[in-house]
């Protein structure tokens, strides 16, 4: 066999061995989503030196109603991720372009039940629970994945000033409240936000998808973690 000959062979033997050990160094997911809203620094004095610890807005509890009817809480997504955003029925523009795109982010997570989308109405007092069930239907929203929430308006507006900290804001009267209706919230385990999009755009939902399998994963190796000890 000539030399080149061996080079090229013995090249092409290298590869998956050099591919396995990319692999095994480099193939556990590092990357690690940002977390929004902080809202103080918590300060601890350890063996003679500060640590510093931000803290970090969690999303309040709710008492709401869903499509179905039935009262729906925050403890019914508790220790679960959700994608959270706002709406209403009636709106011709952004929120049907949202709720088009969130029909991918359900299809993406169908087998996994610990992932939630929660839309929440921005017109309480029009969008009844039969409004709602119509509107989940147009969508083929799937109750125990996808729940559309309705309630007090003060209950709504609790949620978007101290979950989301969008200001207060009548419809079509702010350009803030536009951009709430466009907008897609990542919610962790801890009730925190780990990631905002646009959720008009079908390549900011692709990014949502992929950030909300990374935190997915972040969670799984966590817990890995913890089995060992």
């Amino acid at each position: 066999m000539s030399p080149k000959k061996t080079l090229v062979l013995g090249t092409l033997l290298l590869v998956p061995v050099l591919a396995f050990l990319f692999l095994k160094v480099f193939g556990v997911n590092r990357f690690s989503l940002q977390t929004y809203f902080p809202v103080s620094t918590d300060s601890t004095l350890v063996e003679g030196k500060w640590r510093y610890d931000t803290l970090y807005r969690q999303v309040p509890d709710f008492q709401l109603i869903s499509q179905t009817g039935s009262s729906f809480s925050q403890e019914d997504v508790q220790g679960k991720i959700y994608v959270a955003n706002f709406f209403y029925a009636a709106c011709q523009g952004n929120c049907k372009q949202v709720s088009t795109q969130l029909a991918r982010v359900q299809d993406a997570f169908r087998l996994q039940p610990d992932v939630k989308i929660l839309s929440f109405s921005l017109q309480p007092q029009q969008d009844s629970v039969s409004v709602l069930q119509k509107y989940a239907q147009s969508f083929r929203a799937r109750p125990e994945t996808w729940v559309f929430l309705t309630g007090k308006p003060e209950q709504m507006q609790q949620l978007i000033q101290n979950g989301f900290t969008f200001p207060a804001a009548a419809p079509d009267k702010d350009s803030s409240l536009v951009q709430l209706q466009k907008s897609l919230f990542l919610v962790d385990r801890q009730r925190h936000v780990r990631g905002i999009y646009d959720g008009t755009d079908a390549g900011e939902v692709d990014r949502l998808i992929t950030e909300l399998n990374v935190l997915l994963s972040e969670d799984k190796n966590s817990n890995g973690k913890k089995d060992e000890k």
